[in-house]
């Protein structure tokens, strides 16, 4: 067994999923695989969505806990040479805080996209480093590992707003959605106004989202020149 099958072959990432995320999907039903499903939270709110899902963890624990869900799991190195699926098999594929643990994300993207139809969009979420309470760490000569978050110590590469675009653009999408997700500093006030804290979040993730997009959310699709070839007998 690999290092890296090691590393994640009995961990679980369980949480409650990412709604603003998985809204990005639509709601005209879709084959969507999930790449680092975890235990299948983002799969379980696809399926309500009404979408064909599908999920790869690299973690047989994680993979009991998606079946028992009811739901379709593979057990598969990422970063593996070959695909367990067929070539343009799925409309939409999900990276959540996936591309971040690999050591050459573009090359798992890029080959990755080789299972997207031709319309077929990749939705990708990755951390964001340069967010402003880990900018404050780095100003105090801070660079240290945790066990979640934004410097989680399986964290191999790091992000900031442009990098995450390019990491697109490397694997040969062209980028048509790129965001950020994050919230103002508010304190107490945040419970207080939640109304408030809403849209205050809303805005500085708009007007200003490498200080303070916890979350960067970059869409790709298949370049129209390659939607054309697909086309040709």
């Amino acid at each position: 067994m690999s290092q890296v099958n090691d590393i994640y072959g009995e961990l679980l990432y369980d949480n409650q999923g990412f709604p603003e995320f998985v809204n990005l999907v639509g709601t005209q039903p879709c084959r969507v695989l999930d790449v680092g499903c975890g235990c299948g939270s983002n799969l379980s709110l696809l399926r309500q969505r009404g979408h064909e899902v599908t999920g790869i963890t690299l973690s047989e624990a994680e993979a009991r806990i998606v079946r028992a869900k009811g739901l379709s799991c593979d057990v598969w190195d990422i970063t593996s040479e070959t695909l367990p699926f067929p070539a343009q098999s799925f409309d939409v594929l999900l990276f959540c805080h996936v591309l971040e643990h690999v050591a050459w994300p573009e090359v798992v993207l890029r080959r990755f996209t080789q299972l997207l139809k031709p319309k077929g969009k990749v939705y990708v979420a990755l951390p964001n480093a340069m967010q402003f309470s880990q900018r404050w760490q780095f100003l105090l000569g801070r660079f240290r590992y945790a066990e979640t978050g934004i410097m989680d110590r399986t964290h191999l590469r790091f992000f900031d707003f442009s990098s995450a675009r390019h990491l697109l653009e490397s694997a040969g999408l062209e980028v048509v959605g790129h965001f950020g997700l994050g919230q103002l500093p508010m304190g107490p006030l945040r419970e207080l106004l939640p109304g408030l804290s809403a849209k205050a979040d809303r805005l500085v993730s708009v007007l200003c989202p490498s200080l303070f997009a916890l979350h960067i959310i970059v869409t790709g699709a298949r370049k129209r020149s390659e939607e054309r070839d697909d086309t040709k007998p």
